[in-house]
């Protein structure tokens, strides 16, 4: 750098330094010193050694982690947690080769060769590797990669199957507990009949049940794309939600709703009995609220009698038997 700086460098100012050693150097005078001769020599002498040592760079601090790193998402893409760097191959082997068939073991072995001149460097087994080796390894490498992504998309596709699938069992079998055993478009229809229209449910989880219905289809013909398939999970949740909420529902009510019948005026009398926190009789279209007496209530009390599950004592019997003689008392159909 100094050699350099005095042979080209040209002086804005001088006090007399720097003109009189770039004479100097033009005459020969300025020579390198011994030290600085071997320094210059050496590199030569570390050029093998530098070659070897970067090869090694490019197998343990490239191809290695670019390798492992993908390998590892595809595991946890298929649902597991991120295996240690010498599990990686075992686990690539036992889950996609043996397990699922869905990757050759050509590609594992792949994987294990370079896994193992990782190792082999780390317990310096190996001190230097060929060019000739390093271009082989970057062809496997490169149509490993080529086939990870290729296997990221089946474990994908498969996923987005798993959902639709699940999906839609998940309502029909809500559907056949509702309405019995029928056919996918006589439970669309009954859905229709029984709920929507009735106001039991909104047009947009009819919407909703259509849609599963059409995704399921469409995703067999490979026609979904994996946005679509999101918003038919999100959206079938809502439908699913509604369904075992209205079950619920309706399993309430048939706990909490009886049927009295008595006689009156030597006539056969109905009243409906309605248990909830407490207890409430609906005849002649008027409420009562059952106590020691029967005491004339509104139909906010009721309502709120209808979403709390209580029991039928003897209390509300013996009550009932004083205000309305003997009587017969039996569940209320759903």
């Amino acid at each position: 750098m100094i050699f350099t700086f005095i042979r080209d460098g040209i002086p804005l100012y001088d006090r007399g330094a720097f003109m009189p050693w770039k004479l100097l150097l033009k005459m020969g005078k300025i020579k390198p010193s011994p030290e600085a001769i071997d320094l210059f020599m050496s590199m030569g002498d570390k050029l093998k050694e530098n070659v070897k040592r970067k090869l090694l760079d490019i197998v343990v601090g490239d191809i290695y982690w670019s390798t492992l790193t993908p390998s590892q998402a595809l595991i946890m893409l298929y649902g597991m947690a991120p295996p240690t760097p010498k599990e990686t191959a075992e686990i690539m082997r036992k889950i996609f080769v043996e397990k699922e068939k869905m990757l050759e073991k050509k590609y594992v072995d792949i994987l294990e060769r370079v896994v193992k001149i990782y190792k082999d460097y780390e317990h310096d087994k190996i001190k230097e590797i060929k060019g000739e080796e390093i271009d082989k390894l970057m062809l496997d490498v490169e149509s490993y990669l080529k086939r990870l992504k290729e296997l990221r998309e089946q474990i994908e596709r498969r996923a987005q199957e798993k959902t639709i699938e699940q999906i839609y069992d998940e309502t029909l079998t809500l559907l056949k507990e509702m309405f019995g055993r029928r056919s996918e478009q006589e439970l669309v229809e009954r859905f229709d009949k029984e709920l929507v229209r009735k106001g039991l449910m909104s047009k947009k989880m009819l919407t909703i049940l259509k849609d599963i219905i059409k995704a399921r289809k469409e995703f067999k013909k490979g026609k979904l794309a994996k946005h679509e398939v999101e918003n038919a999970r999100k959206n079938a949740s809502l439908l699913i939600n509604a369904l075992i909420e209205y079950n619920q529902r309706k399993e309430l009510a048939s706990r909490t709703r009886f049927i009295v019948r008595f006689m009156k005026d030597d006539k056969t009398q109905e009243a409906e009995l309605v248990v909830g926190k407490n207890a409430y009789v609906i005849m002649g279209g008027k409420i009562y609220k059952i106590g020691n007496k029967l005491q004339e209530t509104s139909q906010e009390d009721l309502d709120k009698a209808r979403n709390e599950h209580g029991k039928l004592t003897t209390k509300i019997l013996e009550t009932l038997r004083k205000e309305l003689g003997e009587f017969e008392i039996e569940q209320a159909p759903i």
